[in-house]
């Protein structure tokens, strides 16, 4: 199907693909060329933020180079609950994003996070993987892999690939409607990817602000039996005894897509009627806290939003 086609539906695409009408398609005419830039050039951040006119970073002559045929866009829009992100769909599932995070390390814990993620819902629905790592040349860090929201096992199987500059989080879902002289699925992914690099060739490679800071604080005397705090970059409970008091730790605050973060921390004292209690605050400012109680436990939890921009 060529570019007149806007008006099929998602389900006449697929009828048409699975009948094999005869319909050429941008993926049977293989090697073509990547298109040009626009007027005015490739879309760039506005004032440091990504916008939806990104999504034009790729076209669909970029696509068809490598003998895929994108379909019409679903949607494009910035990310809800993340500050600075973006996402175009197509029918059938392929799809950018761009996450541009404050810092570099900021991208390190969120990239870590996702792989983390990926493996696990593979691991969960015992599905197969051909995970490759470091497939984007002029990265930090890059891989590819069956798409985590895929159907394993199926005939039209859909791939992933997700790649760190700096600061800027790419990440490319390929439909599993594949031309029929479309090129191997890492080729064609590692190449889109480093296509929308080169295309914002500053995007990344400079911090634009700063990582917030949550501060958990334990006091009392003596020692704490117990203290369980979540991370907040990662959400993962850490548990740490026999802790001497004063107590506090710092940990980077990082926006994952929901509305808000959960920020706990208990402790309780290593003998009974003893006083303990909690702070949390975040970038200095006091979010939640207990006094000391003899209770011998404290508990301090709350709900975070973190700012837009």
């Amino acid at each position: 199907m060529g570019r007149g086609a806007t008006a099929l539906s998602l389900g006449c695409a697929l009828l048409l693909v699975l009948a094999g009408c005869g319909t050429k398609t941008a993926g049977d005419g293989g090697g073509g060329k990547a298109a040009g830039p626009p007027p005015g050039g490739w879309p760039q951040p506005v004032n440091g933020q990504l916008t939806t006119q990104m999504c034009g970073l790729l076209t669909d002559a970029d696509y068809a180079k490598y003998g895929h045929e994108r379909l019409p866009s679903v949607s494009q829009k910035k990310v809800e609950n993340l500050p600075n992100a973006i996402d175009c769909l197509y029918m059938t599932s392929d799809e950018l994003n761009l996450n541009l995070q404050p810092t570099a390390e900021a991208a390190k814990l969120s990239f870590a996070d996702t792989l983390a993620d990926h493996k696990r819902q593979l691991a969960e629905d015992q599905r197969a993987t051909v995970l490759a790592q470091n497939v984007v040349p002029g990265t930090a860090e890059s891989w590819f892999d069956y798409w985590t929201y895929g159907t394993g096992g199926s005939k039209f199987t859909e791939y992933e690939i997700r790649a760190r500059r700096g600061s800027l989080l790419v990440g490319i879902t390929l439909s599993g409607l594949k031309g029929k002289k479309e090129q191997d699925p890492r080729v064609l992914l590692s190449a889109l990817a480093g296509l929308v690099l080169e295309r914002i060739p500053t995007v990344g490679k400079t911090d634009t602000g700063r990582m917030q800071q949550a501060r958990f604080t334990v006091v009392g005397p003596g020692r704490a039996k117990q203290i369980t705090y979540s991370d907040p970059a990662t959400q993962k409970s850490v548990t740490l005894k026999n802790v001497k008091l004063p107590w506090h730790v710092d940990k980077p605050l990082l926006a994952r897509g929901a509305p808000f973060v959960m920020l706990n921390l208990n402790a309780y004292s290593a003998k009974s009627m003893v006083p303990v209690g909690c702070k949390i605050s975040v970038d200095g400012e006091m979010v939640a806290q207990q006094p000391p109680q003899i209770t011998g436990f404290a508990i301090c939890m709350k709900s975070y939003t973190p700012p837009k921009s």
